[in-house]
């Protein structure tokens, strides 16, 4: 459990040091069998403690659920749909900002092409909600991260690590896209 733990608050921290998140955005769970540990709502992804941390029951509710983040029905509804055992909900500003502008994301970035391909952005159902958690987890089912238009990135994987690195590569892609359509259109940067 410690392992788990500590890894869910080096990985918090790693997406505010890199901008992935701000004070009280974003959150990040990972599956252990029946159960899962989450971070707690309003906690600060950069400077998490172990009480920020909440282990729930996947089939069955708890009254720690009003104290988990907004978003655990999505991060559950992923768990009950698809295999991946971690997830990680960030809203990198980049990717916010494209997600207006395009359906699927295509960078055109070497890495991000090989490692994410395109990456499909659903439309922005309300946060916390059961239509958001069944598009999301419908969605992963196939892929191991998408956007949600005008909200953020959901990104799952065996692994926190895993799911957090596609983020951040996601994030790089959607900056190095956003200058070259500055560029291309002929404002300076």
């Amino acid at each position: 459990m410690f392992y788990y733990k500590a890894k869910l608050v080096k990985i918090g921290e790693l997406l505010y040091k890199e901008g992935l998140v701000d004070a009280r955005a974003g959150n990040l769970s990972v599956r252990l069998r029946d159960r899962a540990i989450i971070t707690r709502t309003g906690s600060h992804l950069g400077n998490l403690s172990f009480e920020d941390l909440i282990e729930l029951q996947l089939y069955q509710k708890h009254t720690l659920e009003d104290r988990a983040s907004s978003e655990w029905i999505v991060h559950r509804e992923i768990y009950l749909q698809t295999s991946h055992k971690a997830v990680v909900h960030a809203h990198p500003l980049y990717t916010v900002f494209l997600s207006n502008y395009y359906s699927r994301i295509e960078p055109k970035d070497s890495e991000g092409k090989a490692i994410l391909g395109a990456v499909e952005v659903i439309p922005d159902y309300p946060s916390g909600s059961e239509e958001l958690a069944g598009a999301v987890a419908q969605g992963l089912k196939t892929s191991k991260i998408l956007v949600v238009k005008n909200h953020g990135v959901f990104s799952a994987a065996q692994t926190l690590t895993q799911a957090y690195s596609l983020i951040s590569v996601l994030e790089r892609s959607c900056r190095y896209l956003w200058n070259i359509n500055l560029i291309e259109r002929g404002t300076t940067l």
